[in-house]
C-alpha cells in the first residue's frame, strides 16, 4: 500500500461539536495531503440542515423542546435527524488520482468502501440511480434515494452529501443504525396531511442496520462497526490505516 488514511474514531459528540470539527477538517486540509476519515455518533440527537436550506422551514422551538440540537451542515443536501446512526466524514483531494476528477468519481470511490463494509455485515446493497425532480425538491434527506446514495432491497440505508472547494472535498454520510431518523417529520412546518404523507414515505422508503441484521444495536456494536468501517475504507482506497484516536 502507498499512502496513509488518517482515521479519527471520535465517539459520541454534540451536533455543534461534530459540525465544527468537520468544518475545521475541510478548512485546514490542503490538496495533495493524505485523506482523512472521521467516524462518529451524536448525543443528544441532532437535526442538521443542508448548507443551502432555510432554517425557517423547521420548527426550531420544537427541536429545542425535545432536547435535540439543530445545526447547519457544511455540506449540501436536505434535513436529517441524527439519532441512531453511524456517521462518516471524508476529506480528500479532487481532482486527483485517488478520488478522481469529478463529483461522480469521488462519490463512487467512497461508495466502494461503503458497499464493502455492508457486505462484511452480510448486507447486499446497491448505488441508487437517482430520484425524480419532485422527490429532489423535498425537505427531508431520507425521503428518497438520490443519485450515488446506497439502498438495499429498494430502501435507502446510507445518505451522503458533499462540498468541494480549493481542490478539496468534504463528504458526509449517515449510515442508519435504527429507526429514530423518522422522528424528523414532527419538526417539519407542514399541515397534518402533508406530515402524514412524509411519515409514510420515510417508513416505506428507508431501512437501517438493525432492521437488516434482525437485532437492535448497542453502543458497543456501533463502536466496533466504526472500526470495521474504517478498515473497509482503507482497503478500498488501497491506503494504510493510521488510527489517530479521537479528534484533538
Amino acid at each position: 500500500m502507498s499512502g496513509v488514511l488518517r482515521i479519527y474514531l471520535d465517539g459520541v459528540c454534540s451536533g455543534p461539536v461534530n459540525m465544527a470539527r468537520d468544518r475545521e477538517l475541510l478548512r485546514s486540509h490542503r490538496a495533495g495531503e493524505d485523506p482523512v476519515l472521521r467516524i462518529y455518533q451524536w448525543d443528544p440527537p441532532c437535526v442538521t440542515l443542508g448548507y443551502n436550506q432555510d432554517p425557517q422551514s423547521f420548527a426550531g422551538d420544537e427541536v429545542a423542546a425535545a432536547g435535540y440540537d439543530l445545526v447547519q451542515r457544511p455540506t449540501g443536501g436536505r434535513a436529517i435527524l441524527h439519532a441512531e446512526e453511524l456517521t462518516y466524514a471524508v476529506v480528500g483531494t479532487s481532482p486527483g488520482p485517488l478520488f478522481g476528477d469529478t463529483l461522480h468519481e469521488s462519490y463512487m470511490t467512497i461508495n466502494r468502501a461503503l458497499l464493502a463494509f455492508l457486505s462484511q455485515l452480510g448486507i447486499t446493497a446497491e448505488v441508487s440511480a437517482g430520484e425524480s425532480r419532485a422527490e429532489a425538491r423535498g425537505l427531508v434527506c431520507f425521503h428518497s434515494a438520490g443519485r450515488h446514495e446506497i439502498r438495499t432491497a429498494g430502501r435507502k440505508l446510507i445518505g451522503s452529501a458533499q462540498r468541494r472547494q480549493r481542490g478539496v472535498f468534504l463528504q458526509h454520510g449517515s449510515i442508519l443504525a435504527g429507526g429514530r431518523h423518522r422522528e424528523l417529520v414532527r419538526f417539519l412546518d407542514l399541515d397534518p396531511t402533508a406530515r402524514a404523507k412524509e411519515e409514510a414515505d420515510l417508513a416505506c422508503g428507508t431501512t437501517d442496520l438493525a432492521a437488516q441484521l434482525g437485532r437492535p444495536l448497542t453502543a458497543d456494536d456501533l463502536a466496533a462497526m466504526g472500526e470495521d468501517l474504517a478498515r473497509a475504507f482503507a482497503a478500498a482506497l488501497g491506503l494504510r490505516p493510521e488510527f489517530m484516536g479521537a479528534w484533538g
